[in-house]
């Protein structure tokens, strides 16, 4: 009897072992979208914040009413690709850990230097790493969409 569980205890284990390798180079795809009916909320970074003690333009706005947010964990090493794009007015992405911005894309879609309606940013990411991505509405009509996707190891 022993015999008979030593031998399929270490067959178990070598179809485990030979496994393992097979698993490890898989690749893990991410797309998701979210997104809410946001207030316009203009707030220029530099106006009244002269020391930097507010979020970033429209994201330093109440939450779920002038900007919503994704917390999103990387399951592997990988770039995240996080954009929105086909807005009518002026919506703005961001990324933080936690409370510290780590990028931004905030063109205006607004006055003389109008760029095209989309916001996007890549970022390198580490197994495990988790971040808040944000989108908001700085200056535009009220649905905001926003897009990440990518492909970690």
């Amino acid at each position: 009897m022993k015999r008979i569980l030593a031998a399929v205890l270490t067959a178990t284990l070598a179809v485990g072992v030979v496994a393992l390798p097979a698993n490890a180079g898989k690749k893990k795809k991410v797309h998701e979208t979210f997104g809410a009916s946001l207030l316009p909320f203009p707030k220029n970074a530099t106006v009244g914040d002269p020391i930097g003690l507010t979020r970033p333009g429209c994201s330093s706005g109440q939450k779920d009413v002038h900007w919503v947010e994704q917390e999103f964990k990387a399951p592997g090493k990988g770039t995240l690709r996080f954009w929105t794009e086909g807005f009518t007015g002026d919506h703005d992405i961001y990324i933080f850990d936690g409370e510290t911005l780590l990028l931004r894309s905030d063109q205006e879609q607004v006055g003389p230097t109008m760029a095209p309606p989309e916001e996007e940013i890549q970022m390198p990411m580490a197994k495990g790493q988790t971040v808040l991505l944000v989108a908001c509405n700085w200056a535009g009509e009220p649905d905001v969409l926003a897009h990440y996707e990518g492909t970690f190891k």
